[in-house]
């Protein structure tokens, strides 16, 4: 299909006129690998054979040209599209069947849904997510467990998202290549700063309220000296992330299990903490959030389209996630 400039509709590639507008439309097949104008007609690069449009990009030539660079620079992204992204992830749990006996094995069910989550008992950190694998410390006690699992799969969430954005703009499926630029991506400093931020705000939606905390949020803030100005842009960012995923995971996390998972933190006696910043609920429009993010990811993706060097670490989460695959 090729889409008309004037009015958007799509086409059939045979088309050389709009079938709504009457406009002509102007052909675009444009190779990926090498920037070549093609025949609106070729799958196959006349100049350097490589497929054009392929159905997943499997290495990082082929994602890492200026025309993808384009893509995403100039992506006319829609909200819309993004919703229907959203959907798409969630309905997962539509069919799936959360039976587990305790707040924790419930909510172990519901993001087993989605990833991998494997129990772990070394390290001092609570839980970890990484390569489409959420840890968490089975030592803790159930609750501090349920809450961390929630977190962590918050985590995830947002690199899945992140990776369905990405792969539908560049109209390619999901391939270890894109999940690693991803992975890379959401863990840079100040992007962890968005992605910790946001982690907290949807576990806390589902905990009691004494028990709440954004301690790695604020150690990313401590870490990279930020300014009041440049953290308040990142929060509304992640705020507006984490409403829209607490909105969708709330229908599976309900009443009847957050008053289980607030009865197990009583059980457990878990020492209470005051929260002693308010960060307020401040957030962005939707699409102007999108909006941002994109040019986020559009930055990063430009800094290793022109450092070789620095993208040498993406091969080693390509093999861990092509080990998922």
């Amino acid at each position: 299909m090729k889409k008309c400039e004037v009015c958007g509709t799509l086409n059939l590639k045979k088309n050389n006129y709009c079938t709504h507008c009457g406009c002509r439309i102007v052909e675009e097949n444009i190779c990926p690998v090498c920037g070549q104008k093609n025949p609106d007609s070729s799958d196959v690069c006349i100049n350097c054979h490589a497929q054009i449009t392929p159905i997943a990009i499997d290495s990082f030539d082929v994602l890492f040209s200026e025309h993808n660079l384009s893509r995403i620079l100039n992506a006319n992204f829609q909200y819309e599209e993004y919703v229907e992204i959203l959907n798409n992830i969630f309905k997962k749990l539509d069919y799936a069947n959360i039976s587990g006996e305790s707040p924790k094995e419930k909510v172990f069910q519901i993001a087993n849904v989605f990833t991998y989550v494997v129990p772990k008992s070394s390290g001092i950190q609570r839980g970890e997510y990484g390569s489409q694998l959420i840890l968490f410390d089975d030592r803790l006690d159930e609750s501090l467990q349920t809450s961390t699992i929630i977190h962590e799969l918050a985590h995830f969430l947002l690199f899945d998202i992140t990776v369905n954005i990405l792969s539908k703009i560049l109209e390619v499926n999901p391939s270890p290549v894109i999940k690693s630029f991803v992975e890379h991506f959401l863990t840079l400093p100040d992007i962890e700063v968005i992605n910790e931020f946001y982690a907290h705000s949807v576990e806390n939606r589902f905990i009691p309220l004494k028990y709440q905390n954004f301690n790695s949020f604020i150690k990313c803030v401590t870490d990279l000296n930020m300014g009041s100005e440049e953290i308040d842009v990142y929060i509304r960012i992640a705020n507006s992330f984490a409403y829209e995923v607490i909105h969708y995971l709330q229908k599976y996390i309900n009443d009847d299990l957050r008053e289980a998972i607030r009865l197990q933190f009583k059980i457990d006696m878990i020492e209470t903490k005051k929260l002693e910043t308010d960060f307020g609920d401040l957030v962005c429009d939707p699409q102007e959030k999108n909006i941002v993010f994109l040019n986020l990811i559009g930055s990063h993706f430009e800094y290793l389209l022109n450092n070789e060097e620095a993208r040498e670490e993406l091969g080693y989460l390509k093999n861990k996630f092509e080990d998922f695959d």
